[in-house]
């Protein structure tokens, strides 16, 4: 992205547009890169000189641009600087800056002496290098040039960048790629929502002017998406742009396409979370499937990070990056209504305000798993419950016609008949009352709820007492 006051752009009627570079450019981004080519072994600063020469009314956001994109494309990936000092300029600062403030050319010099002795050199070494690490005192020391076509290409996708910084949403459509934009999306922990709109899967992705905190953070992670998008065929994106109190609308579509680079945006991406979570869900002796295919709920779908199958059941569960409260209610309330079962488990410190849903998890440091088998339980619990005695790992929650006895549900009408069966029995020892609970598939367990307890009246005895 560019900073925000090289922002180029056109407005007219609601209406904003990237004034994007094109060929009428080319001579421009070609004297750029001599500029730069003819400044190996220079000082930075000197190089920057030059290209201002080149600025004038019209073009001089244009001019700071190439050069910004081009300083950044070659710090980033094929330019070299060199400090010329043979000292470590922080360190040199750091000694004369402990000595404080000087209010003389005299002090001054009696500072840099002490240094020049400390550091075995002279003066006039210590005093270049105290700022030998500035950027324009550093020396540009390797080059590996670009086009001018590329650099207008890369000049024209920060342009779009960063007009879409202060989008509050974004919405796009692409004719393919979606495997690779919707892993982006995740991987980015963008806010999303997929919907159907006329035959069409559309993408609708926060942004960041949406949100009161983490803006810059998300913006960024925002801007990085924009590469995956227009490297489709075919695409099309619509956002809303906030200026003060004013709304814009921009729309691009693939027309554009011959200005933009075909380029991959780097993601770095911690999958430690996801991997953690596969493992320890499969300890507990789950069978987890990772990245399942996009999920359609309705009219809207969703991109989970895991199902987990329960049986004839499978429960998706979903990793969120940043969140906002509005948003995760939306978006568990439009899966809810198609009765597609998700958990949500998001991060504290990723998101805005408070949220209480059956089906969110919220957690600072680690995966609360408990908090996800109970989850995992209320889906398992809308099972169907059928004959006389049910272990309870059937399902969660007893329904009106059984009794809880202990590990077990007994229906009504049955738990009555073995309490009369039990009483006629008259017990007295634990093989008396297991002789009727065993014919009805009951364990010991079960004792309490019929009015029994086991007594230990010595090592290897135990006699049966009514409980009061």
């Amino acid at each position: 992205m560019l900073p925000k006051e090289l922002l180029d752009v056109r407005k007219a009627k609601g209406r904003i547009f990237p004034k994007f570079a094109d060929e009428r450019d080319y001579e421009l981004a070609d004297e750029v890169i001599r500029i730069f080519k003819s400044g190996l072994g220079k000082k930075y600063g000197k190089v920057m000189k030059l290209a201002k020469g080149l600025e004038n009314a019209k073009n001089f956001k244009k001019v700071r641009g190439f050069v910004r994109v081009l300083e950044n494309h070659c710090i980033e990936k094929s330019c070299a600087f060199n400090v010329d000092s043979e000292l470590e300029p922080r360190k040199v600062r750091m000694l004369l800056f402990e000595h404080g403030y000087v209010t003389s050319k005299k002090e001054r010099d009696k500072v840099l002496e002490y240094a020049a002795k400390y550091f075995n050199t002279t003066p006039e070494v210590i005093e270049r290098a105290m700022y030998a690490d500035r950027e324009e005192e550093l020396i540009l020391s390797g080059f590996k040039t670009l086009t001018p076509e590329n650099l207008i290409k890369l000049y024209n996708l920060s342009l779009l960048q960063t007009a879409l910084f202060n989008a509050l949403r974004l919405t796009f459509w692409t004719s393919d790629l979606h495997k690779e934009i919707f892993r982006a999306i995740k991987r980015l922990g963008l806010m999303y929502e997929l919907y159907e709109d006329s035959g069409k899967m559309m993408v609708e992705v926060t942004g960041a002017a949406s949100l009161l905190k983490m803006t810059r953070k998300y913006g960024v992670s925002f801007a990085k998406l924009i590469p995956w998008i227009i490297r489709a065929n075919k695409w099309y994106i619509r956002a809303e742009i906030a200026e003060f109190d004013r709304l814009y609308i921009m729309e691009i579509d693939d027309g554009m396409k011959d200005l933009l680079p075909d380029t991959e945006e780097q993601i770095s991406y911690d999958s430690s979370l996801e991997e953690e979570f596969a493992r320890k869900m499969k300890m507990l002796g789950y069978e987890v499937e990772r990245e399942p295919d996009v999920v359609k709920a309705g009219r809207y779908a969703f991109i989970p990070d895991f199902a987990i199958n329960l049986g004839d059941k499978k429960v998706y569960v979903e990793l969120a990056g940043f969140w906002t409260e509005e948003y995760l209610k939306k978006k568990v309330e439009k899966i809810k209504n198609s009765s597609i079962p998700l958990i949500l488990i998001a991060r504290d410190e990723f998101g805005e305000g408070k949220v209480d849903l059956q089906d969110l998890i919220l957690f600072s440091k680690k995966i609360p798993y408990g908090e996800v088998i109970k989850a995992l339980k209320r889906y398992k619990s809308e099972k169907s419950v059928e004959g006389d005695v049910v272990k309870l790992e059937s399902f969660a929650e007893i329904p009106e016609d059984y009794v809880l006895a202990g590990k077990y549900a007994v229906r009504k009408d049955v738990f009555e008949k073995i309490k009369k069966e039990i009483e006629k029995a008259n017990p007295s020892t634990l093989e008396d009352v297991m002789a009727v609970l065993k014919k009805y598939g009951l364990g010991e367990s079960s004792l309490p709820a019929f009015g029994y307890r086991v007594k230990w009246i010595g090592l290897g005895e135990v006699v049966i007492e009514k409980i009061d």
